[in-house]
């Protein structure tokens, strides 16, 4: 996932194996992937059959890909690359970003089974 990439591009860092500017191209390349894949790639055109609650969960996850996996090429720009953040404080925004989007993930899951279920409806 996005935060073990990061988690493992941090390691790196601190031990010297790789350059922060290279290790932050790198995690931003597999961002911009991502998200190319679910607004204009194979995924967004499987998502463009879907309808209803199914059509509504994509769209709502895939923002959440979008705003909320923000945080993590933010706090590296301004933690690692700027310098403005020290590393507790960026872990604990971090962990609040993780907690956040997978409730959100799992909220709009469970929102969407139900609805599609037939006791949901």
């Amino acid at each position: 996932t996005r935060k073990e990439s990061s988690a493992a591009s941090d390691v790196y860092k601190r031990q010297g194996y790789m350059n922060i500017t290279a290790g932050f191209v790198i995690g931003m390349a597999g961002w911009i992937y991502i998200l190319y894949e679910i607004f204009a790639g194979e995924a967004a055109k499987e998502a463009g059959k879907l309808r209803g609650p199914a059509s509504d969960c994509f769209n709502f996850c895939k923002w959440i890909v979008t705003l909320g996996w923000s945080v993590y090429p933010l706090g590296y720009l301004f933690g690692y690359m700027i310098g403005g953040t020290d590393e507790a404080a960026l872990n604990q925004i971090y962990n609040l970003a993780d907690f956040i989007n997978k409730i959100l993930f799992g909220l709009v899951i469970y929102s969407t089974a139900k609805s599609l279920t037939p006791a949901g409806k």
